[in-house]
């Protein structure tokens, strides 16, 4: 696949070059910046120690006592048009989620090229999964980001990303953790919007039109609530409520080495005006429905929108840390 912009020309040269090209493979004049942003980011925290008042050093330990200096509960980002929030939540002692947003764009400004966002949660039950997810998120965001400048395929993009994420978690030293990943790449268009689904464990994405249209979630878990569903038992049994959140795929430690298959990516075309949310199952364990999450999305700004999601997973109890993104499209949503 091609992807569904019109090409255009070097400026420099005049050699034709697709909107995506981030260098002309005549002159190598550049076409388009690649910028991105991953939360929540580290050493966020400011002021004196909060435990005896002492100075903190660079490496985040008071002068003093030696206390860690916690990192603030919440994170947000905006790029692009696009809005994240991460959150630690109520119940947890520190943030395992992680998002990353990346946008390919004109070098001279302009509507985006390429827009990917990826969001990845961490399995608490592993060493490291707050490591684990800020590793696949960044990884996967950049490698999603290379192979559009490339081969402007947005499937094999999507498993570029998905490698490089699942890569990630054990790729630096010590001991490996594990995490989920869901990721979506937006090719804009006119009058239509070409998006590429991706998707390993329990995160997922939707595509929420404005109405009457009807919203829809694009992802299918990978856990055993799913697998019981696909068997026939009842959504609301006790078997399948148990194992809601027991993943059967997932990146990092102990995974297989390529934990996804040819369902965990697929194309669609979507018209706006409406948004796409990627969220952990922070948000969705609250609202799991469509029509739920559209409430938050409609006659607002994106970053408005992902401030209330987040919200109201928090005023729902806040049990698991909450990242959400939120992609307008079509304009307004």
């Amino acid at each position: 696949m091609t992807g569904v912009l019109p090409g255009t020309g070097c400026p420099r040269c005049a050699q034709p070059t697709h909107p995506a090209d981030r260098f002309c493979e005549s002159c190598g004049a550049a076409l388009a910046d690649a910028t991105t942003v991953v939360i929540p980011r580290p050493g966020r925290g400011v002021g004196p120690c909060a435990d005896c008042g002492a100075s903190v050093g660079a490496d985040g330990y008071c002068t003093t006592c030696g206390q860690l200096r916690s990192e603030p509960d919440r994170d947000e980002a905006e790029l692009g048009g696009v809005a994240m929030v991460t959150d630690r939540g109520i119940e947890h002692a520190r943030n395992e989620d992680a998002g990353a947003v990346g946008i390919l764009a004109p070098a001279d400004g302009g509507r985006p090229h390429a827009i990917a966002v990826v969001v990845c949660d961490g399995v608490s039950t592993s060493i490291n999964p707050h490591v684990a997810s800020g590793a696949a998120a960044r990884a996967g965001v950049a490698q999603i980001l290379d192979a559009l400048s490339g081969s402007r395929d947005a499937v094999a993009a999507m498993y570029a990303g998905l490698a490089g994420a699942a890569a990630a978690p054990t790729a630096g030293a010590g001991i490996p953790g594990s995490c989920t990943f869901t990721a979506v790449i937006v090719l804009p268009g006119d009058g239509n919007t070409q998006v590429t689904v991706g998707n390993v464990g329990d995160s997922r994405s939707y595509w929420l039109p404005d109405p009457p249209a009807v919203g829809r979630q694009l992802t299918v878990d990978d856990s055993l609530a799913q697998e019981l569903i696909a068997a026939g038992a009842a959504p609301q049994s006790e078997a399948v409520l148990r194992g809601a959140h027991t993943l059967t795929r997932w990146l990092g430690a102990d995974a297989e080495p390529t934990p996804w298959t040819e369902r965990s990516v697929h194309i669609l075309s979507v018209t706006g005006p409406g948004a796409l949310v990627v969220c952990s199952d922070g948000l969705w364990n609250y609202l799991p429905e469509p029509d739920a999450l559209r409430e938050f999305c409609t006659r607002t700004d994106a970053v408005s929108a992902a401030r209330a999601l987040t919200d109201r997973a928090l005023h729902a109890g806040g049990a698991d840390n909450i990242t959400v993104a939120v992609i307008p499209i079509g304009g307004a949503s």
